[in-house]
């Protein structure tokens, strides 16, 4: 859906709700609370041990003080596969990393949502939690660039034959390298615990900058938004806080749950200094992160139950990055990625026109007019795209710049990347992770297309790049994606849970960890903008419309009080601009269903009735709100109707999170609100004409 918003829609919107507000206002009088008979605010979360978790990640393992820091060497499971086998780029046999995308991951321009109905926050969180466990610094003097097939129509339309895209090397330890016995290896540049490093950083400087030291509190600018730096750019615990506004919606959003946290803190301990303010609002944030990773991520995308359960922590465990996972396994995201990316408000709908995901990267500005509650709501509003081989063209030809501008293939960069660290091929890979190797590339797909594809590639199961071939696998039953994917990030995240001496069960309560796990990504949201019309688990988008196309009274079976379904009827779902998405026959009892919803937003159901000159289209409209929605009774025929009643999360008056004193509401939050707050007397006036209609019908 392409909704966009005029400055019509929005006075309109405006004058309806000043109408609204007074009418509610004259309808309802309200009684004061005595607060005195409200329940006692929770406790406070707090540690059961006053050490407090380092910065860069040094001693949290005691035996092995380095584990997990910062500059350690990336894990390798299975063993380094350089061409020379020193240093010297994988896959020389292979087609260029382009040939290979341009025969691969184009996106199928009719492809649209996934199987499973993943958000798009299962993309916009796994880049946040990427940012939190791993970087890989590239050099500026080492080029490996990647060829071009002549004609590209993008990187090389006027056949010259002579472009390249632009690629340097990974950064690597000074000590390796030098010889088959002591290969080339790589180093995380940041912490591997999952430690909200993103948030706070990975080094003494950089946490020290985001510190206003007063109150346990972290820097914000105007708008509650991220601190800014010279050059106009967000900053935060990770460089990359400015690459793309939905992530750094997310950014901001744990900065600010960060600081309510702070506020209630001292608020309750008067006597707390700034540095314990602050180290126990982490630790509180840190919890969080982690348990929304583990109890709302990890299953949405691997299924319940991919990972074993905790047994505590294991001081034997080396909790670093393997270069499989953050070079290969874990790119997987960028196959979950939107063309564009939206603003809705709490209705479900746009608040601001779109802008394409290309125009996303580096715009601080956009975030500073538009505010992050908008992004925040798409997000939970969307689905993603599928897991698979295929990326979108805004990463694939136009990342960061036009072609010959800047412009990239990201999927390029991912093959070209896994050679440059000299993983092993695929079939390899699945043998290290304790997977029967392949012997056709029927065995990796069901695709019969995509088998010829990659034939025509490679030639054989045994030299497919590891990106490609751990995409291109059918997905585990219950699961969004492969065999080898998923074996990957089992290792890795059971790792990173049970290395972790800091790791949230293992310092707090038991209490206190039922409340940190009660505490949804959703929930955290709802305390920090204004949104307030949001499902529990954003990692998922579903809504479904039912109802039933009724004969006329011609068609009935003789009792009145029993109405006759018709069967054979075509019904349509047609989006906010009039075309038809989805279409379904009625079946034998007059029942259809759609629970085809990429997104939240305005939708038609229209029936093609059947008369005696010819189908006449009947409509009715239906607004989608929220994911979860289940709207039912949006009936067709000669039947009386009430109006079609949702189910599941209603939607609420939107409300501004509460404000201080010295901290007055920005005009673009009073614009958010003002342009989306829904009729308080709606869910009356569903109730009301139902229960007119039971009536009726008793009569």
């Amino acid at each position: 859906m392409r909704s966009k918003l005029s400055s019509g829609m929005r006075r309109s919107n405006l004058e309806a709700l000043e109408q609204r507000e007074l009418f509610a206002v004259d309808a309802f009088s309200l009684a004061p609370i005595d607060e005195s008979t409200l329940p006692p605010p929770a406790p406070i979360p707090t540690t059961v041990t006053d050490e407090t978790r380092s910065i860069d990640g040094t001693d949290n393992n005691v035996d092995n003080p380095e584990y997990g820091s910062v500059g350690e060497q990336f894990l390798r499971i299975a063993p380094a596969d350089y061409g020379d086998g020193i240093s010297e780029l994988a896959g020389a046999d292979r087609p260029s990393a382009r040939e290979i995308s341009n025969a691969l991951a184009a996106q199928d321009p009719d492809s649209a949502g996934n199987q499973r109905q993943l958000s798009a926050f299962v993309y916009v969180w796994g880049q946040f939690l990427d940012h939190d466990i791993d970087l890989t610094e590239s050099g500026d003097t080492e080029a490996a660039n990647i060829a071009v097939p002549t004609g590209d129509p993008y990187f090389d339309p006027d056949g010259s034959g002579d472009d390249v895209i632009y690629f340097f090397r990974s950064l690597f330890d000074p000590a390796t390298g030098d010889s088959v016995d002591n290969p080339r290896e790589q180093f995380n540049s940041i912490t591997a615990y999952v430690d909200g490093s993103q948030v706070y950083g990975s080094s003494q400087e950089v946490a020290d900058s985001l510190r206003t030291f007063e109150g346990g509190k972290l820097k914000t600018s105007d708008g509650d938004l991220l601190p800014v730096d010279e050059d106009g750019n967000f900053y935060a615990g990770d460089v990359r806080a400015s690459e793309n506004i939905e992530l750094t919606a997310l950014q901001t959003l744990f900065v600010r749950e960060h600081n309510q946290w702070a506020d209630q803190i001292a608020a309750a301990n008067p006597s707390l200094t700034d540095e314990e303010i602050y180290q126990q609002a982490r630790a509180i944030v840190i919890a969080e992160i982690q348990s929304i990773t583990y109890n709302e991520f990890l299953p949405a995308l691997l299924g319940e139950g991919a990972l074993p359960d905790y047994a505590g922590y294991d001081s034997t465990i080396n909790p670093g990055i393997s270069n499989e996972f953050a070079t290969a396994a874990y790119r997987l995201g960028h196959s979950l990625l939107n063309d564009d990316i939206e603003f809705f408000g709490n209705d479900g709908r746009a608040v601001f026109d779109e802008v394409s995901l290309a125009e996303a990267f580096f715009n601080p500005a956009l975030v500073q007019e538009r505010g992050i509650d908008a992004l925040l709501k798409y997000a939970a509003s969307s689905q993603s795209q599928e897991v698979d081989n295929q990326i979108v063209d805004s990463v694939r030809n136009f990342l960061f710049g036009a072609p010959g501008s800047g412009g990239l293939d990201l999927a390029s960069l991912n093959i070209q990347r896994g050679r440059d660290h000299g993983l092993t091929d695929y079939n390899s890979l699945r043998e290290a992770y304790g997977l029967p190797r392949v012997a056709s590339f029927a065995e990796i797909t069901f695709d019969v297309e995509l088998q010829q594809t990659l034939e025509d590639l490679y030639g054989t199961v045994d030299n497919i790049d590891p990106w490609v071939g751990a995409l291109a696998e059918d997905h585990v039953a219950g699961s969004s994606v492969g065999e080898l994917t998923q074996a990957i990030l089992v290792d890795q995240f059971t790792r990173l849970r049970d290395g972790d001496r800091f790791w949230y069960e293992n310092i707090f309560s038991p209490q206190d960890v039922d409340r940190i796990e009660q505490t949804t990504l959703s929930d955290i949201i709802q305390r920090n903008t204004v949104i307030d019309n949001l499902q529990s688990n954003v990692f998922f988008m579903t809504a479904s419309v039912t109802g039933t196309v009724f004969a006329d009274d011609g068609q009935q079976d003789g009792r009145r009080d029993r109405p006759q379904g018709q069967p054979g009827v075509t019904v349509q779902l047609l989006n906010d601009e009039g075309e038809v998405i989805d279409e379904t026959i009625t079946d034998d009892r007059g029942r259809y269903r759609f629970d085809n919803f990429l997104e939240t937003g305005d939708y038609q159901i229209q029936a093609l009735l059947l008369t005696p000159t010819g189908p006449v289209a009947q409509t009715h409209d239906v607004l989608i709100s929220v994911s979860g929605q289940a709207i039912r009774n949006v009936d067709f025929g000669l039947r009386p109707q009430p109006k079609p009643r949702p189910s599941g999360p209603r939607p609420q008056p939107l409300q501004s999170a509460p404000l201080k004193q010295d901290q007055p509401q920005s005009p673009r939050d009073q614009a958010f609100a003002d342009a989306t707050t829904l009729d308080p007397m709606d869910p009356l006036v569903i109730d009301l004409a139902n229960e007119l209609d039971r009536r009726g019908r008793q009569r």
